[in-house]
């Protein structure tokens, strides 16, 4: 039975070096993944996150694409086919699952309203449920959408039987010309890069967008302390010192304590928008690089393959499992729980270790939310109200969905 050596023009010994890098990598996005998974499974505040059953998925996806490395150089046959079959599906589904969490930051950071009420959201928003106060969003939507679309594109190379030894691991067989080129380009290669365009494009929005929230909310932050200073002076000139006084104190510093949680929960969004797009970015450009050559070498000399650009190609696609288990699941949120669950299970406190996280970014992001509505209201134009009218009740103050899910976006990935 042939071997991916006699497929390939790099030696046997530089296909095993390029092959234990993959299983190298493997090894830690398991563990990573698993980790997710199993605070996920026993932590029924996280099960209620719709931020974090997005997460959840992800760790699935990731967890199958951390198995097909343990094949290990497979001969041709059934062991390869698998191998092909567990790299293409998986490894679609994760970038899938990074689009999603960032169409949904995109939906949920979005703010920006209609003169007299709120912009028309999307039609797979409209679908999914974000941004409708009636209903809660459904992930199952989600996992529906990204297997089927996953499973579908593992059927198209395996109907063209393409599938087969592809360097130094199995996966869609350039021997088969031509066709095998084009479907690796359409089935996985230019939706890859159409992701990693859209996260560009979607972080650089919601970053836009926090900026414009944070001016917004530093500006009602100092007209109210305007307003608390003036009203304080009255009250002494009143003489209405003494217990009132030190309320209002208590107060000023409440307020201040919340605007200071509001700016750090800013900062610290700000800061890590661009560590989610730049994970598929480590992870494929190498790897886009290897199979252009692949392609292009190819068609010159009969063979496209350089060890170098596949010992990059390795190294980079090993950090996607553990970059996407750091980035979007190691988080505050998950910390908290993982340390509460190790002192469940093992009766020893990890609270001094540091592994707990930080507190609750609520407070910051509630008074973000606030702040958003009354500034949106004090520069909007008033709508005519439906009680003046037809003796009907004030209609329920538009975005507050996208208020809490951007909550829980923040609290699950921070």
């Amino acid at each position: 039975m042939a071997t991916l050596s006699d497929s390939s023009a790099l030696t046997t010994a530089q296909l095993t070096s390029v092959a234990r890098i993959m299983v190298a990598g493997a090894f830690f996005s398991t563990l990573g993944s698993l980790c997710i998974l199993t605070v996920y499974v026993n932590s029924p505040t996280l099960r209620k996150s719709f931020a974090f059953q997005l997460v959840f998925g992800l760790a699935l996806a990731e967890l199958g694409n951390s198995f097909w490395p343990y094949f290990f150089m497979p001969s041709e046959g059934a062991a390869c086919e698998c191998q092909a079959v567990l790299l293409q599906f998986f490894s679609f589904a994760s970038i899938a699952w990074s689009g999603v969490i960032a169409w949904t930051l995109d939906q949920a950071t979005n703010t920006e309203r209609k003169i007299g009420g709120p912009a028309a959201p999307s039609l797979a928003a409209s679908i999914v449920g974000i941004g409708d106060p009636t209903r809660a969003p459904d992930v199952r939507k989600f996992h529906l959408a990204v297997w089927s679309i996953s499973f579908i594109l593992v059927l198209i190379p395996w109907g063209a039987g393409v599938y087969g030894p592809a360097g130094a691991w199995c996966w869609i067989d350039p021997r088969h010309g031509a066709e095998a080129h084009a479907l690796r380009l359409i089935c996985f290669y230019l939706p890859l890069w159409c992701v990693i365009a859209f996260q560009i494009r979607t972080y650089y929005v919601v970053y836009q967008r926090l900026n414009r929230v944070t001016l917004l909310a530093s500006a009602t932050a100092a007209v109210r302390a305007d307003m608390r200073r003036e009203a304080r002076e009255r009250e002494i000139a009143r003489g209405e010192g003494g217990d009132a006084s030190a309320a209002a104190d208590v107060n000023d510093e409440e307020s201040q304590k919340d605007d200071a949680d509001m700016e750090a929960t800013l900062r610290r969004l700000l800061r890590r928008l661009g560590a989610y797009p730049m994970v598929l970015i480590v992870a494929w450009t190498f790897p886009t690089i290897n199979r252009l050559n692949n392609y292009v070498q190819g068609n010159r000399t009969g063979h496209g393959d350089n060890y170098t650009l596949y010992v990059l190609m390795a190294m980079g696609m090993s950090t996607q499992g553990i970059g996407n288990a750091v980035v979007y699941g190691m988080s505050g949120a998950v910390r908290r729980e993982a340390a509460s669950l190790i002192e469940r299970w093992t009766g020893v406190s990890v609270s001094d270790w540091g592994i707990g996280g930080r507190g609750s970014a609520a407070g910051g992001l509630a008074r973000l939310a606030r702040e958003t509505d009354r500034g949106t209201e004090m520069s909007a134009p008033r709508a005519p109200s439906s009680s003046t009218h037809d003796g009907g009740d004030a209609p329920e103050a538009p975005g507050r969905a996208g208020h809490e899910v951007l909550l829980e976006v923040d609290e699950s990935l921070r």
